[in-house]
């Protein structure tokens, strides 16, 4: 029986032999025992059907075959077969990787019937057939054996894995590690060994994913754990009790890690389905913050809650991170940041005194900072009310909207702008006027204001262009009294205040007082003036002479003081004062 059946295979193998030479160029050799066959994967092959190879029960209980990837690749091994996979077959069982694909008893997963191999790995019993003892000995099974290459270059097995921490392959920080779930363990589990150095400190965030993605629906079945210890053997990682699931690519999550050697252990509980997965630490040694930058080292007032402020770590990549703003006008601090770029626009704030304040501070875990500056500008204030003389002007100028602002009165000379005089806040006002010297005689001059606050200039007022007037005093040749007038003044209720409020009223009784008119004469006309000053009348044009009511007459026997000034025009460009003092007879 022993010798028939040797004899049917040999021809079996013989014909398909000489049929793959012909077709695909594969071989396989038949093993000496009967109850044994080799099939051997050529190193180049084209993917398809290798070998066919049936199996007689006759005297033989259980047949296997052995099969060694003799390719530098990694590849994918399915046993068919013509056995129907049905829950219960009383005539035989089939095993691939020690995994039932055809059961007497049990309901058996799709796709059993697959191994994968490492390049130039072999595989004793990958596939083994159980004949029941109440199957005859003609019961038969034919295996049609397919091959086709795996997707992701992957090193020889004794290169790619560690089944222990004792052999644990070493890894860099990042770059992707390929290894295979065979698919021929038993059900208690498969695991893959990485070890890697840090040398002071570093991140890492591994991802695992399987590089056969019709796989991923079998691992809904599976439970895979990726943990990670120090080298006192202490879990390092708590992130990733969670389970693979058979998403894509799953990210465990960052973790940084101190200088030391680490373990990386892959656990497959019940690695019944063969898978090739990928694994990346992912990992960089540590890469600090040298400083921040800002879009804005300085922002208007105005922009606050309209403008944002985006900084930035040095370098953009650093794992230390911005982790807190501190607002400097609120007295804020927002802590839960933690990123390499933050963006704020802050509350709007109309209250801050002209000047440049610190606004918005950065700052990274290693204490790097940045501070952004607001600005608060000084107002534009209006032009200045300006009176010139012959080498001076007067000046009103108006107090500023905001305190803390000082004026400066600047003069236009040789097509520069200086300052002439600065004025304290409470300098300003129209009943504090203000004279600058030093102006010549006859000469256009442009004069502005501009408003000064902790080191912020305003934009400058608009021009006030004025002309100095003539310093040539006019020369008296006499002063008369022409006219004189009797003026008789009706009483009134005059109002008393105090503190701001009327506090009483009293009664101005009538009087009178005589007005005098005078005629001034001089011993000759003054050149390139507009007019006269005359006991506070103002007189158009150059003359010899002036005749003007005194404002404020005197009574009879008294003193009269009269005041001549020439001048540009009225309010402006006034000469030299000349004081005469006569007699109201």
């Amino acid at each position: 029986m022993k010798k028939e059946r040797t004899k049917r295979i040999c021809n079996y193998f013989m014909k398909g032999l000489l049929l793959c030479a012909l077709v695909f160029g594969f071989w396989f050799m038949a093993d000496a025992g009967v109850n044994a066959d080799e099939v051997g994967i050529p190193k180049n092959f084209t993917p398809g059907t290798i070998e066919m190879v049936p199996f007689t029960k006759g005297e033989n209980s259980n047949p296997y075959i052995n099969i060694t990837n003799n390719s530098d690749k990694p590849v994918k091994v399915t046993f068919e077969h013509n056995i129907a996979q049905t829950d219960h077959n009383y005539k035989l069982s089939i095993y691939v990787g020690n995994h039932e694909c055809v059961s007497r008893q049990n309901p058996v997963a799709k796709d059993a019937n697959v191994l994968y191999l490492y390049p130039y790995q072999r595989i004793e019993k990958a596939c083994e057939v159980i004949f029941s003892s109440s199957a005859s000995s003609s019961t038969s099974v034919t295996f049609y054996i397919k091959a086709a290459y795996l997707s992701k270059e992957v090193k020889k097995k004794e290169q790619a894995i560690g089944l222990n921490k004792n052999t644990a392959v070493e890894i860099p920080l990042s770059g992707m590690q390929n290894s295979l779930y065979e698919g021929v363990t038993d059900p208690g589990g498969d695991e893959r060994w990485y070890t890697f150095n840090v040398k002071d400190r570093a991140v890492i965030n591994p991802t695992f994913e399987l590089a056969e993605k019709e796989r991923n629906g079998h691992f809904n079945y599976n439970t895979t754990t990726i943990r990670i210890y120090n080298s006192r053997d202490e879990q390092v990682y708590t992130e990733a009790h969670t389970k693979y699931t058979g998403e894509n690519i799953w990210n465990l999550g960052s973790k940084t890690l101190t200088s030391g050697t680490y373990y990386v252990k892959i656990a497959n509980k019940g690695a019944y389905y063969p898978a090739t997965f990928m694994f990346n630490l992912n990992g960089h040694d540590w890469i600090p913050a040298n400083g921040i930058t800002c879009s804005s080292s300085e922002i208007q007032l105005s922009d606050i809650g309209k403008k944002k402020v985006i900084a930035q770590t040095v370098p953009a990549n650093s794992d230390d991170k911005i982790v807190s703003v501190y607002d400097h006008l609120t007295g804020k601090t927002w802590d839960w940041y933690n990123s390499n770029t933050v963006d704020y626009d802050g509350i709007p704030s109309t209250a801050t005194a002209p000047g440049r304040y610190a606004w918005i501070t950065f700052k990274t875990t290693n204490g790097k900072t940045f501070t952004t500056y607001v600005i608060s500008p000084a107002e534009k204030l209006k032009k200045p009310r300006v009176a010139t003389g012959y080498n001076s002007a007067k000046f009103w100028v108006d107090y500023p909207n905001k305190l803390q602002t000082s004026v400066r009165i600047q003069v236009l000379k040789k097509g520069k702008w200086t300052t002439a005089k600065t004025l304290g806040y409470f300098s300003c006002g129209n009943s504090n006027p203000v004279t600058i010297k030093g102006l010549k005689p006859l000469t256009n001059y442009k004069f502005r204001v501009q408003a000064y606050a902790n080191g912020m200039t305003g934009t400058p007022s608009d021009i006030v262009t004025m002309k100095t007037g003539s310093k040539k005093k006019p020369a008296i040749k006499s002063i008369k009294i022409v006219q004189r007038k009797k003026v008789t003044v009706k009483g009134w209720w005059r109002k008393h205040w105090i503190g701001g409020r009327i506090s009483r009223y009293e009664w101005v009784r009538p009087y009178t007082y005589t007005k005098y008119k005078v005629k001034v004469t001089l011993k000759k006309k003054v050149p390139k003036i507009g007019g006269m000053w005359v006991a506070g009348n103002w007189v158009k044009g150059s003359k010899k002479s002036y005749t003007v009511w005194v404002p404020n007459g005197a009574q009879k026997g008294k003193k009269l003081t009269i005041r001549i000034s020439t001048a540009l025009g009225k309010g402006y460009g006034n000469g030299p004062e000349v004081k005469k003092v006569i007699r109201a007879k």
